[in-house]
């Protein structure tokens, strides 16, 4: 078994997975990745907000 071995299986899945899923989604896949940042980010700003406020509160703030 050499590394060959292990990379051609890897690399006909990873064509496969391009051709049969990733072509005809088009720009949808990159859309939902886009919508999902920028929820992501969203969330993570409204917690910094939160753990912010508490930490003034509590004095804690640096």
């Amino acid at each position: 078994m050499n590394l060959q071995s292990i990379l051609t299986p890897i690399a006909n899945g990873s064509q496969w997975f391009f051709r049969n899923v990733m072509e005809p989604l088009g720009n949808t896949f990159s859309i939902i990745c886009i919508i999902g940042a920028f929820f992501g980010i969203f969330l993570w700003i409204r917690m910094q907000k939160r753990f912010t406020a508490e930490a003034k509160k509590n004095g804690t703030i640096i």
